[in-house]
């Protein structure tokens, strides 16, 4: 008897007061798209005014415009669309031009010559970063670290990490000679749903040649390839060409003479493959005169080689970022290599610049809108290579060049050395940010 006194003596003892217990709720990690727009709040709040409609249209479905495939054997609107309501970018590209006028507008083949001639009489400008931008980047004096324009702070933001980033070179300067007009490409038939209406297009299908007839992109994809200008038989590089819409844009204005599509990704290069088969007929012509490559091109050493290159990097991704969680950019755990895409951007851009033919030109393109991303890399990549190289290079301002797109995209006011379409609900494209460089020596 006495062990069971003993067993009841104890549990007497153990007596749980139920007010005071205090259950565990594990804190529930913020989504990638949750920290992305919060970053975004704090960061492009300072750098853009109309900041609020800005993120509402980033965080609504984006428009897109219909590349028609050149080798289909229909492209019309009719024939495509049926009744649907679209515009043909051709049409309201040379309208726009019509009220610009041609007068004392440059052509891009003069401008290309004044960059070339730039080595012997430098056309040298010292960023006007307080005119110009509201937020791009800036030296400070005291301490010789090249800093962001702005007090945004955040918990996991380091800032003397990307601070020592931007260190300047105090002789660099920067030649800015204005873009011409750019000339669109006559086979090109591109197609969009006017300003303020939101219609789906639907999905290509395959006509009678067995090739789809037309690509679905975001608008503003376009105009990286459009900024390219590029002349018959010219050798063009697409060097971050996944997912191969904007090669293919490239291969429908039927201009160039060679082509590499490459992509440091073999499970990219793999989908661009399918893209490209897909719209192209399978003959020997276009295999001798299409290269897919699978290289990383910070490795690269193909110097001298391209008369243009597409470089669209990898970047932030806004609008991904704030829409989908998947394999987010914003994770906490993506967190150190989110931090290195400005060092990523800035190497790829100083390798593929070293490509190019003198009188060649580089377009640089994103789809963020950070400033550091954007203008920040161009500066930085082409302060490198003055002090590396024996190369050198001017930035094309393309405001006129673009022009004739003005009431197609919006356009933010807020850049040094490029173009960059917001989103902008009525508009819903982009961002886009574009610049275009031309190597003179």
């Amino acid at each position: 008897m006495s062990y069971f006194n003993n067993i009841r003596n104890l549990r007497s003892a153990i007596h749980f007061n139920k007010n005071f217990v205090r259950y565990s709720i594990p804190k529930k990690k913020p989504l990638g798209s949750e920290i992305a727009l919060n970053h975004f709040d704090q960061f492009y709040s300072s750098v853009f005014e109309n900041w609020p409609s800005m993120r509402l249209a980033l965080l609504c479905p984006h428009s897109y415009c219909a590349v028609a495939n050149v080798f289909a054997k229909e492209r019309s609107a009719e024939a495509l669309f049926g009744d649907l309501d679209v515009f043909n970018m051709k049409d309201a590209y040379y309208l726009q031009l019509g009220e610009l006028g041609t007068v004392d507008i440059p052509s891009a083949k003069a401008s290309e010559n004044a960059g070339a001639e730039s080595s012997k009489e430098p056309l040298t400008q010292e960023p006007d970063y307080e005119n110009k931008c509201t937020m791009p980047i800036a030296v400070d004096d005291t301490k010789g670290e090249f800093m962001p324009v702005t007090e945004y702070k955040h918990r996991e933001f380091d800032e003397e990490d990307l601070s020592s980033f931007y260190l300047p070179n105090p002789g660099f300067k920067t030649n800015v000679i204005k873009h011409g007009v750019i000339h669109y490409p006559e086979h090109w038939e591109m197609y969009y749903c006017p300003k303020g209406k939101f219609r789906k297009f639907p999905p290509p299908r395959t006509d009678v040649t067995g090739l789809l007839n037309y690509y679905l992109m975001d608008g503003a994809s376009i105009l990286p390839v459009l900024a390219l200008d590029i002349q018959k038989d010219e050798n063009v590089g697409d060097l971050c060409a996944s997912p191969g819409g904007k090669s293919l844009a490239i291969l429908f204005g039927l201009r160039f003479g060679k082509l590499v599509c490459n992509d440091s990704s073999l499970s990219r290069v793999n989908k661009l493959k399918t893209v490209l088969s897909s719209y192209l007929p399978d003959t020997k012509e276009w295999s001798k005169k299409i290269l897919v490559s699978n290289l990383d091109v910070r490795d690269w050493r193909c110097f001298d080689s391209f008369d243009k290159i597409l470089l669209d990097v990898p970047c932030s991704n806004d609008r991904l970022s704030v829409t989908k969680d998947a394999n987010n950019i914003f994770q906490q755990k993506r967190f150190p290599e989110r931090m290195q895409i400005p060092r990523i951007q800035t190497t790829l851009l100083s390798t593929a610049l070293k490509a190019l033919k003198v009188g060649g030109s580089l377009v640089y393109s994103t789809c963020t809108l950070s400033p550091i991303q954007n203008d920040g890399v161009v500066h930085m990549a082409l302060s490198n290579l003055s002090l590396e190289s024996p190369y050198e290079f001017s930035v094309q301002d393309l405001s006129t060049a673009f022009f004739p797109l003005r009431k197609m995209f919006q356009f933010s006011d807020n850049c040094l050395y490029g173009q960059l379409i917001i989103p902008f609900l009525p508009l819903n494209y982009g961002p886009m940010y574009i610049s275009k460089i031309t190597r003179t020596k």
